[in-house]
């Protein structure tokens, strides 16, 4: 579901795009697309090195083309350079809820849509190989409820949105006398996944610990299930913010204990780590400007 790329070449690439490709779109009416077939001739685009920037070769005789960043693919749909990119549901509500000139093409997966199993667009709890916590998390997440996941979700799109919430769906105690803490490494740049804030103003919100990070703060849908896990093992948590091709690395390192960024657990990546159950499941969209 994301990325592998290296950051140099990345940004050469989004410069020859914006340049190659100026402000003409394909002319393909997004707006009527139903299936992935209405999608041909479209200019689409993915974040590079994820199960998006696979899924492209599913849309038959598509224009097609990648970002090293999900904040690169929405300045390339706002500008015109690309007619829409592939993301997930929580991320399309997201950005068109805060922006009225977006919207998404919903394609069922598997039906309408893209061809794609629970381990390309679920994300779970990234651990070391042989980790003792995938199943004490495994426990844990066992105890949320679909209902409440899916509630969580909607707060988490709007509090991304700049909406106000004032408690979550998914709560627990935060232990009195902590026997240890959980690092948790994210992105931080995820949205409704997760992103950084410079303030706690938004409830849920969590401190970015690491050098450089004084007064920034996380939160999100990975932010409240990371603090959940935490609480329910009695540790405190701690957020660690990485770019996406650093996250492995550090929990392979022993710098951080687990990665809760929206990662899938695709079977290579269980090369590297182990994973625990998926906690949450999203169809794949295209998100468009109108």
């Amino acid at each position: 579901m994301r990325r592998t790329l290296s950051t140099l070449l990345a940004l050469a690439l989004v410069m020859l795009a914006f340049v190659g490709c100026g402000s003409q779109t394909s002319g393909v009416d997004m707006a009527k697309a139903t299936t992935l077939a209405d999608l041909a001739g479209a200019k689409i685009a993915a974040q590079a090195g994820t199960f998006h920037a696979d899924a492209l070769a599913q849309i038959k005789d598509a224009k097609t083309s990648t970002y090293p960043e999900f904040s690169d693919l929405l300045t390339a749909v706002k500008s015109g350079a690309i007619d829409g990119y592939i993301a997930e549901e929580p991320t399309a509500f997201s950005v068109c809820l805060a922006d009225d000139t977006l919207d998404f093409v919903a394609l069922k997966n598997n039906d309408t849509g893209f061809t794609a199993t629970a381990s390309d667009v679920g994300i779970a709890v990234g651990l070391a190989t042989g980790s003792e916590l995938v199943a004490k998390i495994n426990e844990v997440l066992a105890t949320i409820s679909d209902e409440t996941r899916s509630a969580l979700m909607e707060q988490m799109v709007a509090i991304s949105a700049g909406k106000e919430v004032t408690s979550l769906a998914l709560e627990s105690e935060v232990p009195a006398n902590p026997t240890g803490t959980l690092r948790v490494a994210m992105e931080c740049a995820y949205e409704p996944y997760n992103w950084t804030e410079t303030s706690a103003e938004s409830v849920g919100a969590v401190p970015i610990h690491g050098e450089g990070k004084d007064g920034l703060y996380a939160n999100g849908y990975d932010v409240q299930i990371a603090q959940y896990i935490a609480n329910k093992l009695g540790m405190t948590l701690e957020v660690y913010s990485y770019e996406w091709d650093s996250l492995i690395p550090a929990l392979q390192s022993g710098n951080v204990d687990a990665i809760i960024a929206g990662m899938s657990p695709t079977a290579e990546r269980e090369e590297e780590i182990d994973f625990t159950n998926v906690y949450y499941e999203s169809n794949l969209v295209v998100i468009y400007k109108k």
